[in-house]
Formats: C-alpha cells, structure tokens, sequence
C-alpha cells in the first residue's frame, strides 16, 4: 500500500512540472508590451533620428486617432500597433509630474498654454477641448497585466509613456 501511495504521489508531481510550460503566462504581453513602447519612443511619435523625442503634433494626432503627414495610418488602437486584436488589449498613455509636487499623472495637451501645451488632467487647465493623452480600453484590476515605460521628450518636457497590456 505505501508503495502505490508513493508511486501516485509521485505521478501527481511529475505530470504538474511536465504540464507547467503549457499553461498561460505573461510572456506574450512582455514582448509585445515592450515592443509597443519602443515603436512609440523611438519612431512613430517621433523621429528615428532623434529617439525618445517625441513630436508634438504626431502624438497629439495619435492620440485623436487622426494620422495626417504622421507615421501611422487610421484605424482601431491595435491595428496600429501589429497586435493581434483577439488576444491582446492595450492601453497607451503619457503620465508626467509637471508642477513637482504629486506622482505621475496623465496629461492633457492644451494647444492654447503659452509656453507648453502639456498640463495635467487633472488640472482646471485641461478642459473638454483639449486631447487627453490616453488612448485604448482602462486597465482592468481584476486582470494580471504588463507595463512596459519608456521616459521620453515632449515639447521640451520629461514626460513617461506607459504601455499597458493583458
């Protein structure tokens, strides 16, 4: 009797390691999470000759989802990015500490700040006019996700661009 016990034990234990690379994990959303941001920082919403500066007019048109004289065409979040659109969702933003005091938080372009356009959400700057710099489905907390950040320039500003995926 022991030695059967010992025998199904160690069944138990040796199918569940065997079985262990076939279940689902994160690894996909980690390549693609990171690919995603590297496309935005270094070529999309810039230049490939100056990465990780991006320009103000094709990010603001990004996040519109509006393509004009921009290095993406139109269409849903995902086509955009090459993701497999059954599989994977996405949620792009900019986030920044722009007054110094508080964490990172979204930012809003506000075309009519003298100075720079970026303020933040938050703000009684950002109004309904203004383009929040956010675009995609909200993060679920109820899902394991991915966060792939890259620091980048925007109008002269330090500002973070998160990649969300699950």
């Amino acid at each position: 009797m022991s030695v059967f016990l010992a025998v199904l034990l160690f069944i138990f234990l040796f199918i569940s390691g065997i079985l262990t690379p076939f279940t689902a994990s994160a690894q996909d959303e980690t390549v693609s999470s990171n690919r995603v941001a590297d496309q935005l920082a270094a070529g999309t919403l810039g230049s490939p000759g100056q990465p990780y500066v991006l320009d103000s007019y094709c990010t603001v048109a990004f996040f519109e989802n509006n393509p004009a004289d921009c290095r993406f065409e139109s269409g849903t979040l995902s086509s955009q990015l090459g993701l497999d659109t059954g599989n994977q969702q996405v949620n792009v933003s900019l986030r920044g500490t722009l007054d110094g005091t508080r964490g990172q938080e979204f930012v809003c372009w506000d075309s009519t700040e003298p100075d720079s356009g970026l303020v933040e959400a938050s703000s009684s700057a950002c109004d309904s006019g203004d383009t929040t710099l956010t675009r995609g489905t909200p993060v679920p907390t109820s899902e394991p996700s991915v966060t792939s950040v890259r620091v980048v320039s925007l109008d002269g500003t330090d500002v973070t661009l998160f990649v969300e995926m699950w």
